[in-house]
């Protein structure tokens, strides 16, 4: 259903008496003046909570008006977790915008307990108005449908864009009649509930930590209440178009990405603030340290495996394939760039794409088509059209690429049909500002969020994805220092701890059905392993079994060389299955992002042992008897399924 909840509004009881009493006052209370703004009123109560809270916690709603020009306007309701302090220390307390998590999806814990943020003030947790847990709650079922189609290959670029476009106003046709206008949902509006939640709670002053698109809010909010904010924690700041979504940005982003592979020891290389293009006219030897090269070498990468797509659409694997051309590619790599392990992955994905071999794709493809068709991100694309042309919203230009991108197209689709007008940029901010930051999301934007706030202290934080705190415990770490004392903050940890290293070829296998199953929700890499986990307990159990009989055999001084060929197979299946336990586990543990892509390179060449080990079966049966033919008859069973599953996961054959 893509019509928001219907809005609540109280009951009015209309009675003769209330009228004439009502009529009364009217005529007592003195006339307001032409043009004096609506009265708006707010309050707060208590709520169930939408969300397991810590102990202690105390939930709520905040009652605002949806429209705040609008006399008798309908309400908006914003769910709020409140997690009181562990120590009084008269501290300002923070609250916490997600991005395009709604509140019922945070883990409350883990950032005000776990995370530490509450142990020394209060830390207020709230829903934005428009969040899936507010009232009313924006959503659009039908661009669901239309932004996953516009990323197949059926029709032109333009007609599927014009369908998102048409869904888009669709739904925004069905919220008017509920009286409800997408500029509502603006970050001036959202702004303002902050300063009112603020005031409701009895709060002097607070801190605002702001996650991804919720950013805007924050900016705004200094603006909007001044007096009320103590300073501002932007993490991972996402303005403008959801994501990233020029092809110069990607490229820009890419390059970063690809120059940490390169240089996994020291700083990561920082891309100039210069347009790509200008920067690929460089010559390689000018500038060794900062590789002016990478940023055309990584377009390039990017428009082969474009091309590629071009010519031959792939179809993905999975409960909801769809038929990927090139519009597609850019966005799964911009969805890639947002996730540290994703992005870790994606050079070996791209190069194997660009040589002709797609299915690699698949996993990463199909997370990313999940979140972009997400219907609950309809509130980031406004809040990205009210932030359009903010500092961190312009991205990089590519002079090579005069066509926009789908993603743009349908960022400009949305605030057309939404008709949400840009939202002034916010003026010089008074208060301290901590900015955390990634430099390969850093370099997309050709003006960074810090030039719109230029005395804010930045910390960077590599292959940190989109939003450092979420994988980063030092970004955690440098949160909690700045709240202590902004004046004095420094790093106090190393700054590089959320960097997943780069997959190189060469560590790596490609197998798309392993990497399918082990990103998958129905079991994952433990149902793909009880295959081989039997196997290899089956055959460690018969290896020591054959072990045993050997040696009693050769202390008895009987004759041990025909036991010798029996153990053929016992002993090159636990090879086998103990190698490759090894290989996994070191893997897993080194670079998750392998999985991503395939099976650990040495992987294959253990299949060596499981051939020899099947092979070993002959001797087996040849010296069978007949009483024991049913016991060896279900072995060779179990070591043909274990082949046939290392042929089919591990190498890749079908």
């Amino acid at each position: 259903m893509h019509r928001i909840d219907r809005l609540r509004r109280r009951p009015i009881a209309v009675g003769r008496g209330a009228v004439a009493a009502l009529s009364l006052v009217l005529l007592l209370m003195p006339t307001s003046p032409a043009g004096a703004a609506p009265v708006v009123a707010t309050e707060v109560s208590a709520a169930e909570c939408v969300t397991p809270v810590p102990g202690g916690s105390r939930c709520g709603v905040l009652t605002v008006p949806l429209s705040r020009a609008v006399p008798d306007s309908p309400e908006a309701t914003l769910p709020y977790v409140l997690v009181p302090a562990t120590l009084e220390t008269g501290r300002p307390p923070l609250v916490y915008l997600a991005g395009s998590s709604s509140l019922s999806t945070l883990d409350i814990d883990a950032l005000a307990v776990a995370g530490g943020l509450a142990a020394d003030r209060d830390v207020v947790f709230v829903e934005r108005r428009g969040g899936p847990d507010a009232t009313p709650s924006l959503d659009c079922a039908p661009a669901t449908a239309a932004i996953r189609a516009s990323l197949g290959v059926d029709g032109d670029r333009a007609s599927r864009v014009a369908a998102v476009g048409t869904a888009f106003a669709s739904c925004a046709a069905a919220w008017q009649e509920d009286g409800v206008v997408p500029s509502d949902f603006a970050v001036a509006p959202a702004a303002a509930d902050l300063r009112d939640l603020r005031q409701q709670l009895g709060y002097d002053r607070w801190t605002i930590l702001a996650a991804g698109s919720s950013a805007g809010v924050a900016l705004a909010a200094a603006d909007v209440d001044p007096g009320g904010v103590d300073g501002v924690v932007l993490d991972g700041p996402d303005l403008g178009a959801p994501g990233i979504v020029s092809a110069g940005g990607v490229a820009a982003a890419l390059a970063v990405v690809r120059a940490r592979g390169v240089e996994p020891q020291g700083p990561v290389p920082s891309p100039s603030a210069a347009p790509r293009a200008a920067a690929a006219e460089e010559p390689e030897s000018a500038t060794p340290d900062t590789a002016p090269s990478e940023p055309s070498r990584s377009a390039g990468i990017l428009t082969a495996a474009t091309d590629g797509l071009v010519a031959e659409p792939h179809r993905t694997s999975g409960a909801r394939p769809i038929t990927l051309g090139g519009d597609a590619l850019l966005a799964i790599t911009s969805y890639a760039l947002s996730e540290p392990t994703a992005q870790a992955a994606l050079p070996v994905l791209l190069s194997s794409v660009a040589d002709g071999d797609s299915t690699v794709l698949d996993p990463v493809a199909n997370d990313a088509i999940a979140q972009l068709a997400d219907s609950g991100g309809i509130l980031d694309r406004v809040l990205g059209c009210s932030t359009t042309g903010w500092p961190g919203s312009i991205e990089r230009s590519d002079a090579e690429v005069t066509t926009t991108t789908l993603l743009e197209d349908v960022s400009a689709a949305a605030c057309s049909s939404f008709a949400v007008a840009a939202t002034p940029p916010p003026g010089a901010i008074g208060t301290s500002v901590l900015l955390l930051g990634a430099p390969e999301q850093a370099a997309a934007f050709a003006v960074p969020v810090a030039d719109g706030t230029p005395d804010a202290l930045v910390a960077v934080f590599p292959g940190s994805g989109a939003v450092p705190t979420l994988s980063s415990a030092c970004a955690r770490v440098a949160v909690r220092a700045w709240l202590s004392d902004p004046a004095s903050y420094r790093a106090l940890c190393d700054t590089d701890d959320a960097a997943v290293a780069v997959v190189d070829r060469a560590d790596v296998a490609a197998s798309p059905r392993w990497a399918q199953q082990t990103s998958s929700d129905a079991g994952g890499r433990w149902l793909l392993l009880v295959l081989p986990i039997l196997f290899g307990l089956v055959a460690i159990g018969w290896s020591v079994a054959w072990g045993y009989r050997l040696i009693t055999q050769a202390l008895r001084r009987q004759s041990v060389q025909d036991g010798l060929l029996l153990g053929i197979a016992p002993v090159f299946g636990a090879t086998w299955a103990i190698g490759g336990a090894v290989v996994l586990v070191r893997a897993a543990a080194s670079n998750p992002a392998i999985a991503l892509v395939g099976v650990p390179a040495a992987l294959p060449w253990l299949s060596i042992a499981l051939l020899v080990s099947c092979l070993g079966l002959v001797p087996v049966w040849q010296g069978a008897n007949r009483g024991s033919r049913l016991r060896i008859a279900v072995l060779s069973l179990l070591w043909a399924a274990t082949a046939g599953w290392t042929a089919l996961f591990v190498l890749a054959w079908w």
